[in-house]
């Protein structure tokens, strides 16, 4: 997934490195690992998993087509640069705003807000100009070792150690979730964020595909600071 690893390479330097070529994180360093729940219900004899995203399991096809052109590698020849903004527009007939939220919303604009319109799951308003996808969609998931379920009527709170994560404040990162079911889409704040692990903890409105955003200023500020710092290793290494 060249599209994302382009950004998450110079923010995986590191210190005690005397050349800067650094090898792009892996697929599998991609995948959130060791989800658990903290807060919410499934079935009796079900877990948290988090798979590569299985676009043959959503029921709506919009949903399976943008997750799809998201994913893509860039290798490949169809391969079309997706935005989030783009998995929004071609979700935006699905998007449905309940009174509860309306409420919220009302009051964050009420308060003075100039952004762009766009919520997070606790009413907060976000501008996603500001931020840039670390990662491909994945799949939240329940399973029982055999069957894989998308299906879950509450919302459950889960962590899970993300990569990309890693180095990231908790008010860098955003997540974005589809609802393979419906189409709906979500945007969500974490709820806790270990910069050091790469530990998330966060309120996942429904199963089935997410991705991790982060704010560009914070990448650029990790780069920049990660490039100062194997320099200066380098720098160490040649006056010996």
């Amino acid at each position: 997934m060249k599209k994302f690893t382009a950004m998450i390479c110079a923010v995986a330097m590191s210190a005690s490195m005397a050349i800067t070529a650094v090898a792009a994180p892996s697929i599998g360093q991609l995948i959130p690992e060791a989800p658990v729940l903290v807060a919410g219900e499934f079935p009796e004899g079900y877990e948290l998993a988090v798979q590569n995203a299985d676009t043959s399991a959503y029921e709506v096809k919009d949903v399976a087509d943008i997750v799809e052109k998201f994913n893509k590698d860039e290798d490949d020849p169809d391969y079309v640069l997706v935005t989030i903004q783009d998995v929004m527009d071609a979700l935006t007939k699905y998007q449905v705003t309940d009174e509860t939220e309306s409420e919220a919303q009302t009051e964050a604009q009420s308060e003075g807000s100039e952004k762009t319109g766009i919520f997070t799951t606790k009413g907060n308003p976000v501008d996603l100009s500001e931020y840039e996808p670390l990662m491909p969609f994945v799949d939240l998931v329940i399973t029982n070792g055999v069957d894989v379920r998308y299906d879950l009527e509450n919302p459950v709170t889960a962590k899970m150690k993300v990569e990309v994560a890693k180095k990231f404040a908790k008010e860098d990162l955003l997540l974005m979730q589809v609802d393979p079911f419906t189409g709906r889409y979500y945007f969500i704040e974490l709820d806790e964020c270990d910069a050091e692990t790469g530990e998330i903890t966060a309120e996942f409105p429904c199963l089935g595909p997410f991705t991790v955003l982060a704010k560009s200023e914070a990448i650029a500020a990790l780069a920049a600071a990660d490039t100062e710092a194997v320099t200066e290793a380098a720098t160490e290494v040649a006056a010996e």
